[in-house]
């Protein structure tokens, strides 16, 4: 059995309140793909994070940069899901929106093909006015930069 402590704090005492897909459980068979966290009260469900990883089970699960190990800490960086956390009848879901598979032939264009479908479902669900915290990693414009640029309306 899964010793992992936050895989087991999700499956015990949040059971209710995160879903997590099976397959992304299982620590043995890594999963190569983008993912989404969503949250859902009732009828309507949003999607809140889009994010890609190498092995899924690790970005969910383990180190302090994980996804549920925030969350367990209560420092999770969305306002969304930290909002959810407190509400009785919000769920959050985890779902896996693609799983990519390698070429093995060029680190590059895998790593690319990766990031691209990343990229993809960040900018559908934000057509759908989802996702609004999210923005590219490696982003170079620091925020106040950006908000001078908005009142100013030009570009520099």
């Amino acid at each position: 059995m899964n010793q992992n402590t936050t895989l087991q704090w999700v499956l015990n005492d949040m059971k209710d309140k995160i879903i997590v897909p099976e397959e992304i459980k299982d620590a043995g068979k890594p999963i190569i793909g983008v993912y989404g966290i969503f949250v859902s009260e009732g009828e309507e469900e949003r999607c809140v994070y889009v994010g890609r990883s190498n092995n899924i089970y690790l970005r969910m699960f383990s180190g302090d940069g994980s996804h549920m190990v925030k969350l367990k800490k209560g420092i999770g960086e969305s306002t969304e899901i930290n909002a959810a956390m407190k509400k009785e009848n919000a769920k959050i879901k985890v779902k896996i929106l693609e799983q990519v598979k390698y070429d093995f032939k060029n680190y590059n264009i895998d790593m690319q093909k990766l990031a691209s479908r990343e990229n993809y479902y960040i900018d559908y669900y934000q057509s759908l006015g989802q996702c609004l915290e999210q923005r590219p990693e490696g982003s170079n414009l620091e925020y106040d930069v950006w908000e001078t640029y908005k009142n100013k309306k030009q570009i520099v």
